[in-house]
Parts: structure tokens; sequence; C-alpha cells
């Protein structure tokens, strides 16, 4: 998997579309992933907003990213699990994405930054 993949997965919070954010690193080939969530009154993180013109056939109303619930996930066990593939973001979304991920009001876990980071996937 590489950054922009997608897939619908239920990891704990119900079956959610989740996008792939890293590169494939370590013994285990771990990425880390974040899920994405409808833009509602029970969740609203506007650090990066998707929006159905996005072009991504998924997104079909206002939806962010949970960045505050992204983990990282061995490929292993990423195949075992009853995923579901979706189309890959553009290119263009995927960077909006990352560049959200930096953002000081993201929630993105400190340690999966750093993995973003060492991988030259945070813009600057």
């Amino acid at each position: 998997m590489k950054p922009g993949d997608t897939f619908l997965v239920d990891l704990g919070c119900g079956e959610h579309l989740h996008v792939v954010l890293s590169h494939p690193s370590g013994e285990d080939r771990s990425v880390v992933v974040t899920m994405i969530s409808t833009y509602d009154a029970d969740y609203k993180n506007s650090t990066c907003i998707l929006r159905p013109e996005d072009g991504h056939p998924f997104i079909k109303s206002l939806s962010c990213l949970a960045y505050h619930l992204s983990m990282l996930l061995p490929e292993m066990k990423l195949e075992s699990l009853a995923i579901k593939r979706k189309p890959a973001f553009s290119n263009e979304v995927l960077q909006r994405i990352l560049k959200g991920a930096d953002a000081d009001n993201s929630d993105l876990p400190n340690k999966f930054w750093v993995i973003l980071d060492d991988q030259g996937l945070i813009p600057r």
C-alpha cells in the first residue's frame, strides 16, 4: 500500500473509509493510516475538509480527517483484515491531507508526524 490508497474497514469505530498516509517501513512494513469521518455535529476537525467535488466516489458529503485516530498498521495485518479497497485519492487531495497532518490543530500524534516527516511526506 502507498500514500493515498483508501479502504473501508472497522478498526473499532464502525466501518469507515481510511487513507494510507505513509510508505511502508520497518521489518513489518507498517503504514500510518487515518480514518475519514463525516463532518457533523459529533466530530468537526476543519484541518482538512474533503468534499464530493474532490473526486473520490466514496465522499458524498463534507468529511474530515480524524488525525487523532491515526494508527500504525503492519501491511500483513491490513491484508488479514476484511478491508474493502476503494480508489486512491488524487495526488492533489493527498497533498492537502498531508498538509493537514502538519497543521497545529490536526491532533496527529507526534510519533506519526515523525514518520511522515522522515519519509519526506510533510509538505514544506
